[in-house]
């Protein structure tokens, strides 16, 4: 595709190879599944605000009201996941599962800002258009709000578990709740 610059390819296989890792079960900090999701809603805010800066209200509220939306579906599909906790001299462990749920997510992602991208770099007439605008920031919002929740979840049972250890007096190895 003669219209998409280098980066573009090297980026896709980037997503597609966190996608990947996360399809497989990893023990990390209770800090590091938010990192992602809020670096996630920060370039994509700059990303559109500067794509489409005729943007409205509208457009904004859409942003937000995906943003809720998309967030409460990560919540709930975190919900079910069983997590395994690890305290040791290192600090607290979460040992989250693996899931291909962030894999589609990064892929919807990267097709929906390509596609934006490429109808406002050649100049389509309906991307100029206020539609065109809120259904790009729903879109954002939606997507990005799916992770979020998913990290937001995972961060508040590390902290109630934190917070129950802490109670019960006593480090715990690999429990699961």
């Amino acid at each position: 595709m003669p219209y998409l610059p280098t980066y573009v390819y090297v980026l896709f296989c980037l997503l597609v190879y966190i996608g990947v890792k996360r399809c497989f079960a990893r023990e990390v900090r209770p800090v590091r599944p938010i990192l992602f999701p809020v670096l996630f809603v920060g370039l994509g805010m700059s990303s559109l605000d500067h794509l489409l800066p005729r943007a409205g209200v509208e457009a904004y509220a859409a942003a937000l009201a995906m943003l809720m939306v998309g967030t409460a579906g990560g919540w709930f599909h975190a919900r079910g996941w069983r997590l395994q906790f690890k305290t040791g001299r290192e600090g607290m462990f979460v040992r989250l599962p693996g899931d291909a749920s962030l894999l589609i997510t990064l892929l919807l992602t990267f097709v929906a800002e390509t596609f934006i991208h490429y109808a406002i770099a050649t100049s389509r007439p309906w991307a100029a258009t206020s539609t065109f605008a809120v259904l790009s920031f729903a879109v954002w919002g939606g997507l990005v709000g799916m992770p979020l929740g998913r990290a937001i979840n995972v961060v508040t049972r590390c902290v109630r578990h934190a917070n129950g250890a802490s109670v019960e007096g006593g480090a715990s190895t690999l429990e699961s709740r």
